[in-house]
């Protein structure tokens, strides 16, 4: 039975077989490109699954054998694939669009290019497709969530503002502030800030993140490199004009909501009673609170809620004078009356480029206008760029090339009152509904809003302008030798206008209503703050290339020297004779002038030796040699090697089979060492500081010169050595692309303090080379692509990365935590993972179980601390005079089970109840970026976010009763009461301005959690046909709509902050203006592209 089976299971196969062969036709058609309808030769037809295949003629035009059923795969270098099933007809025409991944084949490394099959470090490109078509005001704000590894923040929405930028790390090294900031260069030559960089001018990105990658940069590489390459014309190419633009309108993404008056003014009055039981009312800025005001609060708002009452205000019905105080009853929203719903923005750009046969040339300008969310005197940003560039042939063996690049940047403001710590924001949303932002009797009262109102404009111009010229020789067939000059000259200078604010200052007089001046004589002032740099930077090398057979070559040899100068002055008169004409000679009173001036040079020699063996074997070293000036004498040269391997597995013979699944794989290693330089020059070069005596000679103070601190001999470079292994694989003929990376990156003889003298040294300590910070990561990258038979091309980017940065080697023997409650700070230890949280695990609230009670149902008063039951854990660590731990306050759980809530000898081996409740570190940052087009239209979304970070804050947003007196908010107000026993909150108290005392010690509740998933981009766009738009002499025209930042999902709550609130801040230079800065911004806009 089973050889009769068997025998009918072959016959069937021959017949199937046959009938196949028998049904099979030729099918014919014409292949062209999908942008221009030029005919593609040489594409790959083949049936799939089978050896059947050619290739197209000259004209495009292929013939082949195929059945119905069976699909046709057709490929080209350059193109998306396409898949055509064959059908009834006897025709298929194909049009095959580019492959932008597989156009970008050759990669822009460092000094040179490379085939994207031949690299072995850790080197990401990014598609400058995705900066279009977005209303970004920045190259970093596009580039978040698009490279793995690649971390970028920004402190808060305000124009303008330069973004944080960090590449696999935050911290990078504990010497400074600076944290992990990859080198940013264009055209190879370093720009300070992303915002010098026009967007619509980038020709290409590469992001170098190993050392073997970025070593060849040499000191101002540690930890990575960015690397843009700008536009520059086609050779053989007519005029092309270029015109883009964006109109877009923008507004908060959240803001913070004011408790409403009544209930903001109830829960303040428990929290104040708390503190004096005997209180009855309170007063704060000259705001009183007492139970009569709060019910003429609620009456106000059931009789004037919601009407629009102008800006007057009228004594007796929004405000009354009782006993010499002020009580306020009428309700204000402050963000309505200082904020716009909507803010514009308009975005321009126009690009002429083209050239001849020996000589191609580049003309882009920009400019961007930015429009602030203030409703009176609002700020603005207005930015111009030009870039041009013009390369020549000047004979068959000399390349010549010159380079403008120029921008110019121009802020406004008005002059800030309160300080340039705390901003507008952060008193706007600082009290109460009931503070009078309206007038009386045509007057303002004190108020945020008044000073801004009553502010002069502050101007801020800065400038860039850099030159470049260089040319390449060519003396013999594989080398090069190329050359190139960069000078760079930056300035900014701020004219401040300060003058004299008047308003009823009912702070200082409280219910006597005088309007009159108020303001500190230090603001009633003209001040120009000034600084200017200049960069003179050359660079040479030289490349061979030889190709030996199976055997190829590439040697690179060069140099380069930087020389960097900065200096800065301020100047400052006081007492305007007439605040409309802020001039130094139109003041009258004191005159203070600063200044400051350093300069720094690096001079170093690289090179580099790439071998390739049939593209399958690849080896690359790199050695550099560095010397700085910001190092002491004899430690400033070091020589920094890395090298490089990776095996293409694909190319071998036994992995023919996998083929049709695996089109590519590589595996990589890499390791290299690279020097820090950025130290702080005052650590090298001691100062002898001059003042003036306190003691007279003949009647006259002395001026002396303090005792420079010691020199420190010994300090040298700090080394960023870095361990990468990865892989890169493509699949299904390319469709998918898979990349992955894991790293360690160490970070050694750390610039750290010296060890501790007597005081009898006379002087500081110096700094020494000690301290090891290990930051350990992966990258994964996936991209798809596909082509569909009816025209639709369909592509998807998915990026994921982590890493945790861990210190090695620390000078801490105690082993301190990091800023426990308590006396010890130690900022690090060993084995300390950074961005680590120390705090306590929340059990619940006190309930009156957990006391004794007396007779009246009342916890029992005993040596200053309510009597708990047994076995109720003793909290009174953290008690002190009038707070005593009671119902309705956060009971911590006691994890050594002592009977006692406390923090041990608040070290490592000993932290009593303390542990780790979280990490502020980002982890899991991730990306996703869709698109398709099909017939001139085309979808992109774009999904970026953070898997996990935890954040213990700061300020009046995130603890309730910060500070007395000030505002409660609304999300606040699910507050412990004996009749709300589950509420969020704890019962109402003074906070004593500290997140980490009484109520709010570092704990589990009320850690924040700033994981989130956000909808970052959505673009929708149109092509015209070409054949309409050709009648009207334009070769492209595209319109399309765009979303920016349009929705979001976190695990916040009613919390009324961003998740994106800068990683490496708590906000704006002040940890409790948290939640209280310049608000993120949500944006729609339109735009068209152009090009004649």
């Amino acid at each position: 039975m089973k050889v009769f089976l068997r025998f009918m299971m072959i016959a069937l196969g021959i017949c199937i077989a046959q009938a196949g062969f028998a049904q099979s036709k030729t099918i014919t058609g014409r292949i062209t490109a999908s942008e221009d309808g030029i005919a593609l030769p040489g594409v790959s037809v083949v049936v799939r699954g089978t050896a059947n295949g050619t290739s197209a003629d000259v004209d495009g035009r292929y013939s082949i054998q195929a059945a119905p059923g069976e699909v046709l795969v057709f490929s080209y270098i350059g193109m998306l694939a396409q898949e055509h099933t064959v059908g009834d007809g006897n025709t298929i025409d194909v049009a095959l669009s580019p492959d932008n991944k597989t156009l970008s084949e050759v990669v822009v490394v460092g000094y040179g290019t490379q085939k994207r099959a031949n690299l072995t470090g850790a080197v990401s490109t990014v598609d400058t497709k995705v900066l279009e078509s977005r209303p970004i005001t920045d190259v970093a704000r596009g580039l978040q969530g698009t490279t793995p590894g690649l971390t970028i923040t920004t402190a808060s929405g305000a124009i303008g503002q330069n973004p944080d930028i960090r590449l696999r790390g935050m911290a990078g090294t504990l010497s400074n502030s600076s944290g992990a900031q990859p080198l940013i260069l264009v055209d190879n030559v370093e720009i300070s800030s992303l915002q010098m960089v026009n967007p619509e001018d980038i020709e290409s990105i590469s992001v170098l993140k190993d050392a073997a990658s970025a070593s060849i940069y040499g000191a101002r590489g540690a930890f990575g490199v960015i690397l843009i390459t700008t536009k520059t014309g086609k050779r053989n190419s007519p005029a092309k004009v270029s015109y883009s633009n964006n109109f877009s309108w923008s507004a908060p993404t959240t803001t913070p909501e004011i408790a409403p008056a009544a209930d903001g003014a109830e829960v303040a009055f428990r929290a104040l009673q708390r503190t004096n039981p005997s209180t009855n009312v309170f007063g704060v800025v000259g705001m009183y609170i007492d139970q009569t005001s709060i019910t003429k609060m609620r009456e106000w708002e059931a009789q004037y809620g919601g009407q629009d009452l102008g800006e007057e205000m009228v004594l007796g019905r929004d405000f009354e004078i009782r006993d010499g105080r002020l009580f306020f009853y009428r309700s204000w929203d402050p963000g309505e009356v200082f904020m716009r719903d909507w803010t514009p923005q308009q975005k321009h750009d126009v690009s002429v480029s083209g050239g001849s046969e020996k000589t191609n040339y580049y003309l882009g300008l920009g400019y961007l206008g930015q429009e602030g969310v203030l409703k009176v005197n609002p700020d603005e940003f207005n930015r111009y760029n030009l870039n041009v560039g013009v390369n020549t042939t000047v004979t068959d063996w000399f390349d010549a090339r010159a380079k403008v690049l120029y921008t110019k940047s121009e802020f406004t403001r008005p002059f800030y009152f309160s300080s340039e710590t705390y901003d507008p924001w952060y008193y706007l949303y600082r009290w109460p509904a009931v503070y009078p932002y309206g007038t009386y009797e045509g007057h303002p009262f004190r108020s945020a809003i008044t000073e801004v109102q009553q502010a002069k404009m502050n101007n801020e111009a800065s400038s860039m302008a850099r030159m470049n010229i260089g040319g390449t020789l060519r003396p013999f067939e594989g080398l090069t030798i190329d050359a190139d000059y960069t000078y760079t000259y930056n300035n900014s200078h701020e004219h401040q206008t300060g003058g004299v604010l008047s308003a009823y200052n009912f702070w200082a007089t409280g219910a006597d209503l005088t309007y009159a001046p108020y303001s500190s004589p230090a603001f009633n002032r003209v001040q120009y703050n000034s600084d200017w740099s200049n960069r003179s930077v050359g660079k040479a090398f030289a490349t061979y290339v030889k190709d030996l057979g199976d055997h190829s070559f590439k040697v690179i040899a060069g140099g380069d020297a930087e020389v960097y100068e900065y200096w800065y002055q301020m100047s400052q008169k006081r007492n305007l004779m007439d605040p409309n004409r802020g001039e130094i000679d139109l003041a009258t009173g004191d005159q203070f002038v600063d200044g400051a001036r350093n300069k720094w040079a690096t001079l170093g020699a690289f090179g580099r030796l790439n071998y390739s063996f049939r593209d399958k074997f690849l080896l690359e070293f790199n050695g550099r040699y560095d010397g700085a000036s910001r190092l002491s004498p004899t430690k400033k040269w070091a020589f920094f090697p890395s090298m490089s391997a990776g095996y293409v597995i694909s190319e071998e013979p036994f992995m023919e089979f996998s083929k049709p699944v695996l089109s590519f794989l590589k595996f990589r290693g890499s390791w290299g060492s690279i020097g820090n330089q950025n130290a702080n020059l005052g650590d090298i070069y001691r100062l002898m500081s001059p003042t003036t005596s306190n003691w007279l000679v003949g009647g006259v103070n002395m001026i002396t010169a303090g005792t420079p601190g010691a020199f420190p001999y010994s300090l040298t470079w700090e080394t960023a050595s870095t361990l990468d292994f990865g892989l890169d694989s493509r699949f299904l003929n390319d469709k998918i692309a898979v990349t992955f990376d894991w790293y360690k990156r160490t970070i050694s003889d750390m610039h750290s303090p010296g060890v501790t003298l007597p005081s009898t040294f006379g002087t500081s300590v110096p700094k020494r080379n000690y301290g090891e910070l290990q930051t350990t990561g992966w990258e994964l990258a996936v991209d798809f692509n596909h082509s569909f038979g009816n025209g639709l091309n369909f592509n998807a980017t998915g990026t994921l990365s982590d890493f945790q940065e861990k210190v090695t080697k620390y000078e801490n023997t105690i082993l301190g935590l990091p800023n426990p409650i308590g006396a010890i700070n130690r900022n690090y230890y060993e084995g300390m993972v950074l961005g680590e949280i120390w705090g306590y695990e929340t059990d619940r609230f006190f309930t009156k179980d957990d006391f004794v009670l007396d007779a009246d149902g009342n916890p029992v008063l005993e040596n200053g601390s309510y009597v708990l039951n047994d076995g109720v854990p003793s909290q009174a660590l953290y008690e002190s005079g009038w707070f005593l731990y009671g119902p309705g306050d956060v009971k911590y759980k006691d994890l050594n089970g002592d009977g006692v809530i406390d923090y041990g000898s608040q070290t490592v081996d000993d932290h009593g109840d303390m542990k780790k409740i979280g990490n502020s570190t980002p982890r899991y940052q991730y990306g996703l970026r869709l698109g398709a087009d099909w017939k001139g239209f085309d979808l992109s979304m774009f999904v970026q976010g953070v898997g996990k970070r935890d954040f213990w804050a700061n300020g009046p947003i995130f603890i309730p009763g910060y500070r007395p007196g000030e505002a409660w908010y609304a999300h606040q107000l699910d507050y412990w009461t004996p009749e709300n026993p589950n509420a969020f909150y704890p019962r109402p108290t003074d906070a004593g301005m500290s997140n980490s005392s009484r109520n709010f010690l570092p704990q589990t509740k009320y850690l924040l959690d700033l994981s989130y998933m956000r909808m970052k981009n959505v673009t929708f766009g149109y092509s015209l046909p070409t054949a309409l738009t050709e009648k009207v002499k334009i070769e492209r025209l595209r319109v399309y709509v765009s979303g920016e930042n349009l929705f979001e999902f976190d695990k916040l709550g009613d919390m009324p902050i961003d998740p994106e609130v800068n990683y490496t801040s708590s906000g704006l230079n002040d940890p409790n203006t948290f939640g209280r800065v310049y608000p993120y911004r949500r944006t729609f806009s339109f735009g068209l592209q152009a090009t004649f």
